[in-house]
């Protein structure tokens, strides 16, 4: 009976040596995984000027929607809970020779001028609105897109 017990406590002994040993080894490579999509988001050369849109919710997480122009429109987005964040100017650093890979600079608002928008690639619109209540005229509005 205690020869038994004594296997037992090797057995548990070395499970949890195992366990705690794979515990370990994820959390190291999830710390190089985590340095080397960083060093990867060095190598993004290109700068520009990107606009926040909205927020859209996928299963359980909210995500903020922006786009800038790099030769083209590029759509993109990044997980975020602030929604004062919504349609203002920020940096998005880029990939030269994918744009598609970029991110965002949450941390650097951006108060464009005109001539930097539209070296951006934005274009500035008019809408107008119907005021029916007061002055029953159409007010005109702008913003860029």
């Amino acid at each position: 009976m205690t020869e038994d017990k004594r296997d037992l406590n090797k057995t548990e002994k070395i499970v949890g040596i195992i366990f705690f040993a794979l515990i370990f080894l994820s959390v190291v490579f999830s710390i190089k995984n985590g340095n080397k999509y960083d060093e990867y988001k060095k190598t993004f050369k290109g700068e520009t000027i990107g606009l926040t849109t909205r927020f859209e919710r996928k299963g359980k997480r909210d995500y903020l929607r922006y786009y800038f122009y790099a030769n083209k429109k590029i759509l993109s987005e990044i997980y975020s809970k602030d929604d004062g964040l919504v349609d203002k100017f920020y940096k998005v650093k880029y990939d030269l020779n994918n744009p598609e890979e970029n991110y965002i600079v949450l941390e650097e608002k951006l108060e464009p001028d005109s001539i930097s928008l539209v070296k951006a690639g934005f274009t500035k619109t008019k809408y107008y609105i119907y005021d029916a209540g007061v002055t029953c005229k159409y007010i005109e509005y702008s913003k860029w897109k």
